[in-house]
């Protein structure tokens, strides 16, 4: 759908329902062209991102969402709020570049979408409107990444669950879903015959092991520290699921200090420190 002539066109169809009270839903058997593109994709791009709706008549009508597409009278404007809407309503899988700012953006945005982008205005010159609808998207882009760092941690504790299920036959304790202050995830045992209490902390990354990378805050490191048995659980989800274990003592020369009046609170490390150093288990 992030496609430039789609886009126009839509702003072409808004203005024809608009201007048409008695138009139903076999707008896309009537034509079979209309602008630039297909009825059918107009159709679809339009009922997704809510600029149409039925009336009590069974006519289609522009809605307020739509009412903003058209009222701007400035296609490149119109444009944009289009851009946002369609992010709102797909979350394409790129959003998250969005708030690593322009630049980064346009570097590694798909062809179609990055076109987009351009006839919208949106590198061009920073004003007031381009700023704040980066601002606003950004916000949008950092709401969509945190949901997805929750489920996939959510996977990441799921299968540890059942890892540790497996090894010790015993259910372990959910330490992060009843609470994140604990620091640390699970809590098992250390063996099926030893009953001694096992913290486990689980870092999840939806990425091979050979780029993927965990964070460690303070805290964790503190609770690794103080404690009689931790361990770490990194999982690394592609191709399929692979579990490394590692002990503090493993993770102690990637931990930082504190010197003069710096203070650390959280490091990023990746998976690949620990690939030839520990035990690891691919999942099914």
């Amino acid at each position: 759908m992030f496609s430039v002539g789609i886009l126009y066109s839509a702003q072409e169809f808004l203005e024809f329902v608009n201007s048409t009270p008695t138009l139903d839903l076999n707008f896309s058997e009537i034509f079979q062209t209309f602008a630039v593109a297909s009825p059918k994709a107009i159709f679809e791009l339009s009922q997704k991102c809510e600029w149409i709706r039925l009336n009590m008549s069974g006519n289609l009508e522009v809605t307020e969402r739509g009412f903003q597409v058209l009222q701007s009278k400035q296609p490149e404007i119109s444009l944009r709020i289009q851009i946002g809407h369609l992010i709102e309503t797909y979350m394409p899988p790129w959003i998250p570049l969005i708030s690593r700012g322009r630049m980064e953006t346009q570097k590694y945005l798909p062809s179609g979408v990055k076109q987009c982008f351009k006839e919208a205005g949106l590198f061009s010159t920073p004003t007031d409107d381009i700023v704040n609808w980066w601002d606003k998207y950004s916000q949008v882009s950092r709401k969509k990444n945190k949901d997805n760092n929750l489920e996939t941690g959510r996977r990441g504790e799921k299968l540890s669950i059942e890892h540790e299920r497996d090894r010790t036959k015993r259910e372990p304790v959910w330490q992060g879903f009843e609470t994140n202050l604990a620091g640390y995830d699970l809590l098992s045992i250390v063996r099926e015959d030893d009953f001694r209490p096992l913290c486990i902390e689980v870092k999840t990354s939806d990425s091979r092991p050979d780029v993927a990378e965990f964070y460690i805050s303070k805290n964790e490191w503190n609770v690794a520290t103080v404690s009689d048995n931790f361990i770490l659980h990194l999982w690394s989800l592609r191709p399929r699921p692979k579990l490394i274990v590692i002990t503090p003592n493993q993770l102690q020369n990637h931990i930082p200090i504190d010197q003069g009046d710096g203070n650390w609170e959280k490091v990023s490390i990746p998976f690949t420190a620990f690939i030839d150093t520990s035990s690891s288990k691919t999942g099914e």
